[in-house]
C-alpha cells in the first residue's frame, strides 16, 4: 500500500510567550532564525488568516506565531492572545505543548478519509493568496491533531 502520508511539514507547538520560547530555542538549541509575527502588533495582511471557524462556528481569534525551520520541518510557535481558539483551549488544559503536526498528503483525500471515520474539522482559515489550512478532531485516532494544507 502506498503511503497515504508522505510527509511530516510542521510541529505546530501552542506556548504562554512565543517570543521567549522562540528566544530559548535559538539560545539554548540552537534552532533558528525565527520569524515572529506579533498578533497584538497586526500581521502583515498577506499573512493573516481570514475565515476562521472553530468547530464549525465562524470565530475571529487573534495569535502570535513564530517559525523556524529545522531541516524539512518547520517549528511553529503559537501564543494564542484571547480564549477562542483552539490553541487556548489545548494550553488551558494541556499547558504548553505540540498542539498539531502538519502532513503531507492529499488534501481532497484526507478531507474524504475523516468525513468516513466521522472525525470533524477541529479549526480552518484561509491565508489570502496562499493556502487554505484544516486542522481535524483526530487525537483519538492518530494521538494527534492532523493539520493539512492545500496551498494554491
Amino acid at each position: 500500500m502506498d503511503p497515504f502520508v508522505k510527509q511530516i511539514l510542521q510541529l505546530g507547538i501552542v506556548t504562554k510567550d512565543v517570543k521567549a520560547m522562540a528566544k530559548r530555542y535559538e539560545e539554548e538549541y540552537g534552532i533558528g532564525p525565527w520569524m515572529i509575527m506579533d498578533g497584538e502588533k497586526g500581521f502583515d495582511p498577506d499573512q493573516k488568516a481570514v475565515g476562521l471557524t472553530v468547530r464549525g462556528e465562524r470565530v475571529d481569534f487573534e495569535i502570535s506565531l513564530a517559525s523556524a525551520w529545522v531541516g524539512d520541518v518547520e517549528l511553529e510557535l503559537i501564543q494564542p492572545l484571547d480564549d477562542k481558539s483552539d490553541y487556548a483551549r489545548f494550553l488551558k488544559e494541556h499547558g504548553e505543548g505540540v498542539h498539531h503536526i502538519s502532513i503531507g498528503t492529499d488534501p481532497k483525500a484526507f478531507a474524504e478519509k475523516m468525513k468516513e471515520k466521522g472525525i470533524p474539522e477541529l479549526m480552518k482559515g484561509t491565508i489570502p493568496n496562499n493556502s487554505d489550512w484544516v486542522y481535524y478532531d483526530s487525537e483519538s485516532e492518530l494521538g494527534m491533531i492532523a493539520e493539512v494544507v492545500d496551498r494554491f
